[in-house]
């Protein structure tokens, strides 16, 4: 049985420790707080899965102000009202403000434990539903701010309202989209996914919506757009910001009334489920007069926003082990391992191109990586042009030879015994190499 986290929260001291106790011996962690300043500062600085609150604090006028204020704070945790009236008009007021049960005072032993145990099991049955469904989102991360954007992801899958996911570009906005339709009801069709920043800007309106045959020159027959293509499941509209103006006009009429016109052709309903995307600030776009304001707030019914990599950097190293893994997998090739010093070289990077740089610097390092544990010198190994390298393969080696030893070289502060250490050459050997290739050893 999963172990609950409780915390009660009662002026009255000796029903505190008894109370405490009992749940404590029954195998539960427990933390008191005696006033509501306790309360909260436990609350901020600790994780819990129940709260118990008496109803009656002296600071208070009634406890049911601090209900709705943790209730607001953390709605997924379950509150236990305790009172030590049984006037029905406080338990119905509890449940009001957010309270899952309430219980009167005195509390027979028995009967709290089973109200405990009984709570315990929901809890373990809604995280097990919910590890399922993070699992079913397929993005990888378990930080505080990527937990909200699953919680987000979860709930707005379970209705068809227009869905706007913001962040810098490489932050995995597609991916958040197709979980989404994954975890719909629509996910019997394959969700349409359209770039709208790679459509010509004369084409937008034909592409979206098609045409019929003979509404303009050169339409020899009758073109379905992309709405057609996706009734009955999700579309995507990434980088929504690029829309032109005019175009704006119908895709709201689409949200709006359920129904589009093709060129030349007459207005039918459609069902579909629209997810929008942009690495701009629309709200900026605005109040400069590029994008509607009422098409904006149609579109930004849920507003899902992906942080940036280097706001959450503790999602750093499980991404790169995930990149590292499914590379070699791909490729049939020796798995490969994270050094520690290459670890801390990554946090301590910005990645403005966010995942899909660490994505495309990770893949790098294992393509040039020697060893199986991949060091800094793996990661700080730049690719080079074909000007910088030349087109024959014998170019391109001795181009890629010549920057990696002297990575390596200036890793160890152009130490030739060291470097040759590392590299499992004989000393004489590498110093013939770095010959060959022109490198000097700076002397000391």
């Amino acid at each position: 049985m999963y172990k609950l986290r409780v915390l009660i929260a009662d002026d009255d001291h000796v029903f505190c420790r008894l109370t405490a106790d009992l749940i404590r011996n029954a195998g539960y962690e427990v933390q008191t707080a005696s006033s509501v300043e306790d309360a909260q500062r436990v609350l901020a600085s600790q994780s819990f899965d129940l709260m118990m609150q008496d109803m009656c604090f002296p600071a208070l006028q009634d406890g049911f102000s601090m209900l709705e204020e943790v209730h607001e704070s953390f709605p997924h945790m379950p509150i236990l009202m305790i009172s030590g009236s049984g006037h029905i008009p406080d338990a119905v007021n509890a449940i009001k403000y957010g309270a899952t049960d309430f219980i009167e005072k005195p509390i027979a032993k028995e009967h709290l434990l089973i109200r405990l145990s009984r709570l315990s099991e929901n809890l373990k049955i809604k995280r097990d539903m919910r590890e399922i469904q993070v699992s079913a989102i397929g993005m990888i991360g378990q930080s505080a701010p990527m937990q909200e954007v699953y919680d987000t992801i979860i709930q707005a899958a379970k209705f068809d309202t227009p869905v706007l996911i913001s962040g810098e570009t490489g932050v995995g906005k597609e991916l958040a989209a197709a979980a989404i339709h994954r975890l719909s009801e629509l996910n019997h069709k394959n969700m349409v996914s359209i770039n709208c920043a790679s459509i010509p800007r004369e084409l937008f309106e034909a592409e979206l919506f098609g045409y019929e045959k003979g509404a303009f020159t050169g339409a020899q027959a009758t073109h379905a757009g992309y709405f057609e293509f996706a009734e009955g499941t999700s579309i995507f509209l990434d980088e929504i910001g690029e829309l032109p103006i005019e175009v704006q006009a119908k895709l709201l009429r689409v949200i709006s009334e359920n129904e589009i016109q093709k060129l030349g052709g007459k207005i039918h309903k459609i069902r579909t489920r629209l997810i929008s995307a942009s690495n701009q600030n629309l709200l900026r776009m605005v109040d400069e007069g590029s994008f509607r304001g009422d098409l904006y707030y149609r579109i930004s019914t849920i507003n899902i926003h992906i942080p940036a990599l280097r706001e959450r950097k503790e999602d750093i190293i499980p991404l790169t082990n995930y990149f590292i893994n499914g590379f070699c997998n791909r490729n049939q090739i020796p798995p490969k391992t994270l050094s520690a010093n290459a670890a801390a070289w990554l946090l301590e990077q910005s990645f403005p191109g966010n995942v899909r740089e660490l994505k495309n610097v990770v893949e790098r390092a294992v393509v040039f990586g020697i060893k199986e544990e991949l060091s800094v010198v793996d990661f700080t190994t730049k690719a080079q042009t074909d000007s910088e390298i030349g087109h024959s393969y014998r170019d391109t080696v001795r181009a890629f030879e010549k920057q990696y030893l002297e990575s390596v070289l200036s890793i160890h502060g152009g130490n030739l015994s060291q470097s040759a250490l590392y590299l499992q050459l004989d000393k004489s050997n590498l110093s013939k190499k770095l010959s060959s290739l022109g490198i000097t050893i700076p002397r000391k």
